[in-house]
């Protein structure tokens, strides 16, 4: 048979079930309260950073490559941003990739672009770049990107600067125009500065005998243009073969001025006949006579000027010149950087010659 509890035992039992309730109460309301918090109360508000590969991912010397980042927002993030970004190595180098982010600053949402320079001297190498984001409160970095910058052969093209000019000239006239040099990663020409590029016209058509010459400026005392690093230029001179106008004599009349002291000597022997004032009267005259001879000589020859073609005349036409240069090492030019895949070529008409 159970023993009924005593009144205090009652008593304690009934305060402790109000104390339980009590507390699971307070932890419903504080549930209740936690669920109905706005989102900026339970977490920071924040910004993204992704950033996409970069385009291309290898590039020689010279080249750039770009990158597009997205910076977006977190539990209504409302600051601004500023992007930084920095380019590294795991080996030595020298002129380093330039990093640099457009725009600066932004106000998510929004985007930016990266773009990578390199520099003739930038060493080949593969590169790291990592972007950068700093907001009010917190910064956040990109996972590392890659970027190769490849080794190539340093190397020189030649293009037109200015066509020749006239453009068509008769034959026994000339045209000129300026070659532009242009080194790339880093070329120097070997021997600089004593020696060069040697530039030359390396085809001419359509072919025919006598051709328009080709001839080439460079600096004082050499005989090829000398490059370092920096365009250099040349001055194309197109001499067209043509007649000339030159002087020819024919042959002396000498025969002819031979005669001319015979009227002396009929004086002379007139003058010794008679008295002695005549001999010196007929002296005086056979002298005058013979000086007027030798001033006569000379008209005596016929001089008479005519065209002729010393080395031939080039005929009408439009031609081509192939412009080529080669170094001291043999190294030809080549245009394959530029959107000529071929060396350059000038053009002249001839015209038949003014005579």
């Amino acid at each position: 048979m159970l023993k009924s509890q005593s009144p205090q035992s009652r008593l304690a039992s009934r305060k402790l079930r109000i104390r339980i309730w009590h507390a699971v109460s307070i932890a419903l309301c504080l549930g209740a309260a936690l669920l109905t918090l706005p989102p900026s109360a339970n977490a920071q508000a924040d910004f993204t950073l992704v950033a996409a590969p970069f385009s291309p991912d290898a590039v020689a010397p010279t080249g750039t490559s770009s990158s597009n980042i997205t910076i977006g927002t977190l539990n209504g993030f409302s600051g601004t941003v500023s992007l930084g970004c920095t380019v590294a190595s795991n080996q030595p180098t020298t002129s380093d990739p330039v990093c640099t982010v457009s725009p600066a600053t932004v106000t998510p949402p929004a985007g930016a672009t990266v773009t990578i320079t390199t520099v003739a001297l930038t060493t080949p190498a593969s590169y790291n770049i990592t972007i950068t984001g700093t907001g009010p409160s917190t910064t956040h970095t990109t996972p590392s990107e890659s970027l190769t910058v490849l080794a190539v052969t340093p190397q020189f093209t030649i293009t037109v600067q200015s066509p020749v000019v006239p453009s068509s000239v008769p034959a026994g006239n000339g045209a000129q125009g300026v070659i532009l040099i242009t080194p790339i990663n880093g070329y120097m020409s070997p021997g600089w500065p004593k020696q060069g590029i040697t530039l030359s016209c390396a085809s001419i058509t359509p072919l025919v005998t006598y051709p328009p010459i080709c001839s080439f400026s460079y600096p004082p005392g050499l005989s090829s243009l000398p490059v370092n690093g920096s365009p250099a230029t040349s001055t194309l001179t197109i001499t067209v073969p043509g007649p000339q106008n030159i002087a020819a004599a024919s042959p002396p009349r000498m025969f002819y001025a031979l005669w001319l002291p015979l009227p002396m000597l009929v004086m002379a022997g007139l003058g010794a006949a008679g008295g002695k004032r005549s001999r010196k009267a007929w002296g005086l005259l056979a002298l005058f006579i013979m000086a007027g001879s030798f001033f006569l000589l000379p008209a005596c020859t016929n001089t008479v000027p005519h065209t002729e073609a010393l080395q031939g005349v080039t005929p009408n036409n439009t031609y081509s010149f192939t412009v080529i240069g080669v170094d001291a090492d043999g190294n030809v030019s080549s245009n394959t950087s530029s959107s000529n895949s071929t060396n350059p070529t000038v053009t002249l008409t001839v015209t038949s010659p003014t005579l």
